[in-house]
């Protein structure tokens, strides 16, 4: 009897406070369930047991109705209550109302109603997240709960929808938490009624996922910071002696790393202006996202073109590399040339992307990607990445069809293994983090996807600047050249009697051998 008064009692609570605004708008019942012989299914929304074939009309409903309006909709329609018969028994389901007329259900597996409540969202993205809540209370009801998990018992609190997140039986006394979805909510113990409960409003602000972002947004700057630090004295290497400024090969290596750091410096800028005060809370944010100032949208734009100057970079890089190792007497190419198709390269994607959104009249600094424009640099980033893929298998052919001819020496063999040196080089390792390719509810796998992918990006200038630079005999030997002279220098002006010994060859590496000598 105390279980069916609990019932009661909750339903009635959960009628009056949630429907009160409701008014029958149909005299006539139409039937909405199958009739079957077996017993139905039903799924619990909070307090209330749902029949599984009203359901979808109820998702919709609450994943509607929980869209924050002043942020994510341009109107929100009210509703209603609308009467059906489900297997004979008198029951509503809500329907939208505009203007004081019922409009259409919130069913979101109709097309022609998902197509009227589409037209109150913002933006693509918002309505897309509207449907993805409405399809993951489908798989709840279809996959987590069952006739047994969805009763209240002493020892657990059922398996439940809050309207939002799915959360599954819960021991008593103990919280269900649900990290990447923003939400935990406690199961505890009613000594009136003697049944585990849930506590029915879920606490969506102590486990947010803002906080998971920032962490992982912000290891993201300090590896694009360290990667800077690391790559400017190469930078700086490259251009300080005359003969690394006219050998074309260690110039195409230069801009590479100019271009990382380039765009490193701009993504800190665009994560630490934009990105990161979006996550924070709306007192302490200065809504510059939000906002959507054409700064930010500057900023958005250069920042893309530095992305696009890297892969420019790496196919130029790439090409020239492929033609002096596999075609190693033609001629050389003009650097003027190289560089004209740098800026072509980089520019021709980054302004169609930035025409497409200002005509679309894109929002959020540009930094959401809700009309799919986005795939106009995605696009040309993967062409890129497979040219490179093709050219630096074409070098490893090359390489081994010269050892199986009996080509053995050692500047062969060391150029066969600098081989696996240009992956970085070539951006090969980019295709293994170009799209997010993990989703986990439980926000582990997402973290250490995450944070593979950051270390990876931030690594790639890191192993440019070590392999072609630092660990570089040429360079080197240059860097002793250029001791012997500031030496003899300061010896004659200030008669410091510092060494000035002549540098000695040193044993040759992979990485000298990257390519031939000739350039």
């Amino acid at each position: 009897m105390a279980m069916c008064a609990l019932r009661f009692f909750i339903v009635l609570l959960f009628t009056v406070v949630i429907f009160a605004q409701l008014t029958f708008v149909n005299t006539e019942l139409e039937e909405f369930c199958t009739p079957n012989e077996g017993k139905s299914k039903s799924c619990l929304l909070r307090t209330l047991y749902i029949d599984e074939e009203l359901w979808d009309y109820y998702a919709g409903f609450f994943c509607y109705n929980f869209t924050d309006e002043s942020t994510r909709l341009n109107f929100k329609y009210n509703f209603t209550s609308y009467p059906v018969l489900c297997r004979n028994v008198s029951t509503s389901i809500p329907v939208a109302v505009l203007d004081g007329i019922p409009t259409t259900f919130y069913n979101y597996k109709n097309q022609t109603a998902m197509e009227l409540i589409r037209k109150s969202f913002r933006t693509e993205a918002f309505f897309n997240n509207f449907l993805t809540c409405c399809y993951e209370a489908e798989i709840c009801c279809q996959h987590d709960m069952d006739e047994y998990n969805i009763q209240y018992n002493k020892t657990h609190c059922p398996a439940v929808w809050d309207a939002w997140t799915c959360f599954p039986p819960t021991k008593v006394n103990t919280f269900a938490r649900k990290r990447c979805i923003e939400s935990e909510k406690y199961c505890y113990w009613d000594s009136t009624y003697n049944l585990s409960l849930w506590v029915e409003k879920t606490d969506y602000s102590v486990c947010a996922i803002a906080p998971v972002y920032e962490r992982r947004h912000t290891y993201h700057v300090i590896s694009l910071c360290i990667c800077v630090g690391f790559c400017l004295p190469a930078i700086i290497i490259f251009f300080l002696f005359e003969k690394l400024r006219r050998t074309t090969r260690v110039v195409l290596h230069r801009n590479l790393l100019v271009a990382i750091c380039i765009r490193n410096v701009l993504t800190t800028l665009t994560k630490m202006i934009i990105i990161l005060d979006a996550l924070k809370s709306a007192t302490v944010s200065n809504g510059v996202m939000k906002n959507n100032g054409v700064g930010c949208r500057v900023l958005a734009l250069f920042e893309c073109s530095a992305k696009n100057l890297i892969y420019a970079c790496m196919l130029v890089d790439g090409f020239y590399l492929h033609r002096i190792i596999v075609k190693s007497f033609t001629n050389d190419i003009h650097i003027k040339y190289l560089y004209s198709a740098v800026a072509v390269l980089t520019l021709i994607p980054s302004l169609t992307w930035a025409i497409a959104k200002g005509a679309s009249q894109g929002d959020n600094c540009w930094m959401v990607d809700s009309d799919g424009y986005q795939w106009i640099n995605d696009g040309f980033r993967i062409a890129v990445l497979s040219v490179n893929t093709f050219l630096l298998l074409d070098i490893i052919r090359v390489m081994l069809l010269k050892m199986k001819h009996g080509n053995t020496s050692r500047q062969t063999k060391a150029a066969f293994r600098a081989t696996l040196f240009l992956i970085p080089l070539f951006g090969i390792h980019i295709l293994f983090t170009a799209k997010k390719m993990v989703y986990d509810d439980s926000c582990i796998a997402e973290d250490i996807y995450d944070y593979a992918r950051y270390t990876m990006e931030a690594l790639q200038g890191v192993f440019v600047a070590i392999l072609f630079c630092y660990a570089n005999t040429e360079v080197h030997n240059e860097i002793r050249n250029g001791y012997r002279k500031l030496s003899i220098y300061l010896n004659q002006k200030y008669n410091l009697n510092l060494r000035t010994e002549a540098p000695h060859r040193r044993r040759t590496t992979a990485a000298t051998y990257v390519q031939p000598e000739n350039d």
